[in-house]
Protein backbone atom coordinates (compact mmCIF):
# COMPACT_ATOMS: atom_id res chain seq x y z
CA UNK A 1 0.00 0.00 0.00
CA UNK A 2 2.42 2.84 -1.20
CA UNK A 3 1.90 6.52 -2.08
CA UNK A 4 2.25 5.77 -5.61
CA UNK A 5 -0.47 3.21 -5.88
CA UNK A 6 -2.51 5.42 -4.44
CA UNK A 7 -1.27 8.46 -6.60
CA UNK A 8 -2.55 5.80 -9.84
CA UNK A 9 -5.67 5.21 -9.00
CA UNK A 10 -8.65 7.06 -9.80
CA UNK A 11 -10.26 7.87 -6.34
CA UNK A 12 -8.72 9.24 -3.38
CA UNK A 13 -9.43 10.31 0.21
CA UNK A 14 -9.10 14.25 0.96
CA UNK A 15 -9.90 16.19 4.24
CA UNK A 16 -13.54 17.48 3.58
CA UNK A 17 -14.01 21.27 2.40
CA UNK A 18 -17.05 23.59 2.85
CA UNK A 19 -17.42 23.35 -0.56
CA UNK A 20 -18.25 19.74 -0.15
CA UNK A 21 -20.62 19.54 2.63
CA UNK A 22 -23.89 20.58 0.08
CA UNK A 23 -23.64 17.46 -2.10
CA UNK A 24 -22.63 15.08 1.11
CA UNK A 25 -25.79 16.49 2.95
CA UNK A 26 -28.06 15.71 -0.18
CA UNK A 27 -26.59 12.41 -0.47
CA UNK A 28 -27.28 11.93 3.52
CA UNK A 29 -30.92 12.50 2.84
CA UNK A 30 -31.68 9.80 0.67
CA UNK A 31 -31.73 7.58 2.93
CA UNK A 32 -31.70 9.61 6.64
CA UNK A 33 -32.11 6.83 8.84
CA UNK A 34 -28.94 4.92 7.78
CA UNK A 35 -27.28 8.44 7.12
CA UNK A 36 -28.22 10.14 10.49
CA UNK A 37 -24.34 9.69 12.41
CA UNK A 38 -22.72 11.22 9.24
CA UNK A 39 -25.39 13.90 8.36
CA UNK A 40 -24.97 15.03 12.51
CA UNK A 41 -20.96 15.77 11.58
CA UNK A 42 -21.71 17.49 8.34
CA UNK A 43 -24.56 19.44 9.57
CA UNK A 44 -22.67 20.39 13.09
CA UNK A 45 -19.78 21.52 10.59
CA UNK A 46 -22.18 23.60 8.14
CA UNK A 47 -23.58 25.32 11.22
CA UNK A 48 -20.25 26.17 12.41
CA UNK A 49 -18.18 27.06 9.78
CA UNK A 50 -15.43 24.33 10.74
CA UNK A 51 -14.82 21.38 9.46
CA UNK A 52 -13.33 18.63 11.62
CA UNK A 53 -10.21 16.97 10.51
CA UNK A 54 -12.40 13.23 11.13
CA UNK A 55 -14.04 14.41 7.73
CA UNK A 56 -12.80 12.90 4.72
CA UNK A 57 -14.22 13.19 0.74
CA UNK A 58 -13.76 10.25 -1.39
CA UNK A 59 -12.53 12.37 -4.72
CA UNK A 60 -12.26 11.30 -8.21
CA UNK A 61 -9.45 12.68 -9.78
CA UNK A 62 -9.30 14.58 -12.80
CA UNK A 63 -10.24 13.93 -16.26
CA UNK A 64 -6.60 14.37 -16.92
CA UNK A 65 -5.03 13.69 -13.65
CA UNK A 66 -3.02 17.13 -13.71
CA UNK A 67 -2.05 18.70 -10.31
CA UNK A 68 -4.98 21.45 -9.82
CA UNK A 69 -7.56 19.85 -11.91
CA UNK A 70 -11.53 19.60 -10.22
CA UNK A 71 -11.89 16.35 -8.60
CA UNK A 72 -15.04 15.58 -7.95
CA UNK A 73 -16.52 14.16 -4.22
CA UNK A 74 -18.21 10.83 -4.56
CA UNK A 75 -18.18 9.63 -1.11
CA UNK A 76 -17.76 10.64 2.37
CA UNK A 77 -15.99 9.35 5.59
CA UNK A 78 -16.49 10.01 9.11
CA UNK A 79 -13.41 8.37 10.80
CA UNK A 80 -13.69 9.52 14.52
CA UNK A 81 -14.15 6.80 17.17
CA UNK A 82 -16.03 4.90 14.47
CA UNK A 83 -15.62 4.76 10.85
CA UNK A 84 -18.62 5.14 9.06
CA UNK A 85 -19.31 6.15 5.34
CA UNK A 86 -21.57 6.68 2.45
CA UNK A 87 -20.47 6.08 -1.14
CA UNK A 88 -23.13 6.38 -3.99
CA UNK A 89 -23.36 3.11 -6.62
CA UNK A 90 -21.43 4.91 -9.40
CA UNK A 91 -22.75 4.97 -12.36
CA UNK A 92 -19.86 3.83 -14.62
CA UNK A 93 -18.86 7.03 -16.28
CA UNK A 94 -15.69 7.70 -17.74
CA UNK A 95 -12.77 9.28 -15.40
CA UNK A 96 -9.42 9.36 -16.70
CA UNK A 97 -7.86 6.85 -19.41
CA UNK A 98 -11.12 4.33 -18.87
CA UNK A 99 -14.75 3.85 -16.67
CA UNK A 100 -15.16 2.66 -12.97
CA UNK A 101 -17.82 1.09 -10.87
CA UNK A 102 -18.88 0.60 -7.65
CA UNK A 103 -16.38 -2.16 -6.79
CA UNK A 104 -13.71 0.17 -8.11
CA UNK A 105 -14.57 3.18 -6.04
CA UNK A 106 -14.65 0.76 -3.10
CA UNK A 107 -10.92 -0.69 -3.72
CA UNK A 108 -9.33 2.59 -3.86
CA UNK A 109 -11.30 3.88 -0.90
CA UNK A 110 -10.06 0.75 0.82
CA UNK A 111 -6.67 1.22 -0.41
CA UNK A 112 -6.87 4.90 0.58
CA UNK A 113 -8.43 4.14 4.29
CA UNK A 114 -5.28 1.67 5.55
CA UNK A 115 -2.73 4.63 3.68
CA UNK A 116 -4.33 7.37 5.38
CA UNK A 117 -6.52 6.74 7.76
CA UNK A 118 -5.82 5.32 11.69
CA UNK A 119 -8.05 2.12 12.85
CA UNK A 120 -10.72 3.32 14.48
CA UNK A 121 -12.39 1.28 17.61
CA UNK A 122 -15.07 -0.16 15.01
CA UNK A 123 -16.31 0.10 11.38
CA UNK A 124 -20.22 0.93 11.71
CA UNK A 125 -22.93 1.30 9.19
CA UNK A 126 -24.61 0.32 6.00
CA UNK A 127 -24.38 -3.79 6.28
CA UNK A 128 -23.65 -3.77 2.81
CA UNK A 129 -20.93 -1.22 2.57
CA UNK A 130 -19.10 -1.58 5.98
CA UNK A 131 -18.76 -6.15 5.17
CA UNK A 132 -17.67 -5.29 2.06
CA UNK A 133 -14.80 -2.33 2.84
CA UNK A 134 -13.76 -4.77 6.14
CA UNK A 135 -13.32 -7.85 3.58
CA UNK A 136 -10.66 -5.46 1.61
CA UNK A 137 -9.00 -3.87 4.64
CA UNK A 138 -9.01 -6.75 6.73
CA UNK A 139 -4.96 -8.05 5.88
CA UNK A 140 -3.97 -4.58 7.05
CA UNK A 141 -6.28 -3.81 10.46
CA UNK A 142 -7.61 -7.14 10.88
CA UNK A 143 -8.12 -9.22 13.43
CA UNK A 144 -11.46 -8.12 14.65
CA UNK A 145 -12.66 -9.01 17.91
CA UNK A 146 -16.36 -9.33 16.88
CA UNK A 147 -18.03 -8.91 13.83
CA UNK A 148 -21.98 -8.42 13.77
CA UNK A 149 -22.96 -9.03 10.66
CA UNK A 150 -26.69 -8.26 10.40
CA UNK A 151 -27.98 -5.58 13.39
CA UNK A 152 -31.64 -4.26 11.84
CA UNK A 153 -31.79 -0.94 11.97
CA UNK A 154 -35.48 0.50 12.42
CA UNK A 155 -37.10 3.36 12.72
CA UNK A 156 -40.66 4.60 14.45
CA UNK A 157 -42.12 7.57 12.57
CA UNK A 158 -45.59 8.06 14.34
CA UNK A 159 -46.58 7.78 17.79
CA UNK A 160 -45.16 4.79 19.65
CA UNK A 161 -48.18 1.84 20.44
CA UNK A 162 -49.01 2.34 24.07
CA UNK A 163 -47.47 -0.61 26.07
CA UNK A 164 -47.77 -1.52 29.66
CA UNK A 165 -45.44 -2.44 32.18
CA UNK A 166 -45.32 -4.72 34.80
CA UNK A 167 -43.96 -2.37 37.33
CA UNK A 168 -46.58 -3.62 40.13
CA UNK A 169 -44.13 -3.80 43.69
CA UNK A 170 -41.69 -1.16 42.20
CA UNK A 171 -41.95 2.60 43.13
CA UNK A 172 -41.41 3.57 39.43
CA UNK A 173 -40.92 7.84 38.57
CA UNK A 174 -42.12 8.91 34.94
CA UNK A 175 -39.57 8.37 32.69
CA UNK A 176 -37.58 11.80 31.84
CA UNK A 177 -34.97 13.56 30.40
CA UNK A 178 -31.64 12.88 33.44
CA UNK A 179 -30.03 16.08 34.51
CA UNK A 180 -26.49 16.65 36.26
CA UNK A 181 -27.78 15.76 39.47
CA UNK A 182 -28.84 12.26 38.29
CA UNK A 183 -25.14 11.60 36.81
CA UNK A 184 -23.63 9.72 39.90
CA UNK A 185 -26.40 7.75 39.28
CA UNK A 186 -26.15 6.99 35.42
CA UNK A 187 -23.00 6.29 35.40
CA UNK A 188 -23.15 3.08 36.53
CA UNK A 189 -26.03 2.30 34.76
CA UNK A 190 -24.30 3.67 31.59
CA UNK A 191 -21.25 1.79 32.08
CA UNK A 192 -22.68 -1.57 32.78
CA UNK A 193 -24.81 -1.15 29.30
CA UNK A 194 -21.29 -0.52 27.43
CA UNK A 195 -19.58 -3.48 29.03
CA UNK A 196 -22.66 -5.86 28.08
CA UNK A 197 -23.18 -4.36 24.52
CA UNK A 198 -19.32 -3.79 23.40
CA UNK A 199 -17.56 -5.96 25.85
CA UNK A 200 -14.55 -4.29 28.27
CA UNK A 201 -15.29 -1.58 30.72
CA UNK A 202 -14.64 2.18 29.56
CA UNK A 203 -13.80 2.95 32.87
CA UNK A 204 -10.04 0.96 32.10
CA UNK A 205 -9.98 2.20 28.85
CA UNK A 206 -10.52 5.67 27.64
CA UNK A 207 -12.53 6.95 31.26
CA UNK A 208 -12.13 10.55 30.49
CA UNK A 209 -13.92 10.16 26.88
CA UNK A 210 -16.66 8.21 28.15
CA UNK A 211 -17.28 10.33 30.71
CA UNK A 212 -16.87 13.75 28.63
CA UNK A 213 -19.62 12.15 26.42
CA UNK A 214 -21.94 10.80 29.00
CA UNK A 215 -22.20 14.75 30.43
CA UNK A 216 -22.40 15.98 27.10
CA UNK A 217 -25.52 14.27 26.28
CA UNK A 218 -27.29 14.32 29.84
CA UNK A 219 -26.20 18.59 29.56
CA UNK A 220 -28.23 18.49 25.83
CA UNK A 221 -31.29 16.83 27.61
CA UNK A 222 -30.25 13.63 25.62
CA UNK A 223 -30.17 10.73 28.17
CA UNK A 224 -33.67 9.46 29.32
CA UNK A 225 -33.97 7.73 32.49
CA UNK A 226 -36.57 5.96 34.61
CA UNK A 227 -35.51 5.84 38.14
CA UNK A 228 -37.17 3.61 41.18
CA UNK A 229 -36.45 2.40 44.78
CA UNK A 230 -34.92 -1.07 44.36
CA UNK A 231 -33.18 -2.88 47.35
CA UNK A 232 -34.41 0.42 49.67
CA UNK A 233 -32.07 2.34 47.31
CA UNK A 234 -33.04 4.80 44.61
CA UNK A 235 -31.92 3.76 41.25
CA UNK A 236 -31.45 3.54 37.36
CA UNK A 237 -34.10 1.24 36.19
CA UNK A 238 -34.01 2.20 32.50
CA UNK A 239 -31.90 4.32 30.50
CA UNK A 240 -31.47 5.30 26.59
CA UNK A 241 -29.62 7.74 24.89
CA UNK A 242 -29.98 9.54 21.76
CA UNK A 243 -26.74 9.40 20.57
CA UNK A 244 -27.03 11.30 17.62
CA UNK A 245 -29.41 13.83 15.97
CA UNK A 246 -29.37 14.07 12.00
CA UNK A 247 -31.52 14.86 8.84
CA UNK A 248 -34.14 15.14 11.08
CA UNK A 249 -33.56 11.53 12.64
CA UNK A 250 -32.53 10.83 16.53
CA UNK A 251 -30.86 7.31 16.77
CA UNK A 252 -31.75 6.02 20.19
CA UNK A 253 -28.40 3.90 21.88
CA UNK A 254 -27.51 2.35 24.61
CA UNK A 255 -31.05 1.01 25.80
CA UNK A 256 -31.03 -0.65 29.04
CA UNK A 257 -33.38 -1.86 32.09
CA UNK A 258 -31.75 -2.75 35.19
CA UNK A 259 -31.01 -6.61 35.39
CA UNK A 260 -33.58 -6.99 38.98
CA UNK A 261 -36.30 -6.09 36.69
CA UNK A 262 -35.81 -7.66 33.59
CA UNK A 263 -38.68 -9.54 31.55
CA UNK A 264 -41.24 -6.97 33.19
CA UNK A 265 -41.64 -4.38 29.64
CA UNK A 266 -39.67 -1.30 31.28
CA UNK A 267 -38.16 -1.38 28.11
CA UNK A 268 -41.12 -1.55 26.04
CA UNK A 269 -43.04 1.15 28.19
CA UNK A 270 -40.31 3.28 28.64
CA UNK A 271 -39.12 3.00 24.90
CA UNK A 272 -42.91 4.51 24.12
CA UNK A 273 -42.41 7.30 26.88
CA UNK A 274 -39.00 8.34 24.94
CA UNK A 275 -40.30 8.02 21.39
CA UNK A 276 -43.14 10.41 22.62
CA UNK A 277 -40.38 12.59 24.22
CA UNK A 278 -37.58 12.76 21.35
CA UNK A 279 -40.67 13.56 18.72
CA UNK A 280 -42.15 16.37 20.22
CA UNK A 281 -38.67 17.74 21.31
CA UNK A 282 -35.77 16.36 19.11
CA UNK A 283 -36.69 14.80 16.05
CA UNK A 284 -39.93 13.77 14.37
CA UNK A 285 -38.40 10.15 13.44
CA UNK A 286 -37.01 8.11 16.13
CA UNK A 287 -34.70 5.14 14.75
CA UNK A 288 -32.18 2.88 16.36
CA UNK A 289 -30.39 -0.82 15.60
CA UNK A 290 -30.66 -3.78 16.72
CA UNK A 291 -28.08 -7.29 17.08
CA UNK A 292 -30.55 -9.59 14.99
CA UNK A 293 -29.86 -12.77 17.61
CA UNK A 294 -31.12 -10.50 20.18
CA UNK A 295 -35.24 -11.28 19.74
CA UNK A 296 -36.33 -10.41 22.90
CA UNK A 297 -34.95 -6.73 22.39
CA UNK A 298 -36.49 -6.79 18.75
CA UNK A 299 -39.90 -8.33 20.02
CA UNK A 300 -39.86 -5.31 22.32
CA UNK A 301 -38.67 -2.58 19.59
CA UNK A 302 -41.70 -3.94 17.32
CA UNK A 303 -44.35 -3.98 20.24
CA UNK A 304 -43.64 -0.25 20.54
CA UNK A 305 -44.56 0.43 16.51
CA UNK A 306 -40.53 0.31 15.38
CA UNK A 307 -40.20 -1.05 11.96
CA UNK A 308 -36.97 -2.39 10.01
CA UNK A 309 -36.02 -0.31 7.51
CA UNK A 310 -32.55 -1.88 7.14
CA UNK A 311 -29.32 -3.45 7.48
CA UNK A 312 -26.39 -2.55 10.00
CA UNK A 313 -23.21 -3.95 10.43
CA UNK A 314 -20.45 -3.47 12.61
CA UNK A 315 -16.90 -4.29 13.01
CA UNK A 316 -15.13 -4.08 16.66
CA UNK A 317 -11.37 -4.09 17.02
Amino acid sequence: MTDSLLRRAQHSLAPLQRRDLDQALEWCAQDPVGNCVLAMHLETARDSGIVPPYLWAVKRRGSRGLPGMNRESVGIIWNGANLTALIPEADNAVAGSGTFSTDDVRAEVAAAMVGRLNRPAALVGSADLMLDLWGRVEPWWGPAREVRDRQLSMALATGPKHVMSDGSGLELAAVRPATMADYDLLLPASVHMFVGEVGYDPMHHGRAAYEDRLRALVRGGRVFAQFGTLERRRQVLFKADVGAVGCNVAQVQGVWVHPAVRGRGLSKAGMAAVVESVRATIAPTVSLYVNDFNAPAVAGYRAVGFEEVGTFATVMF
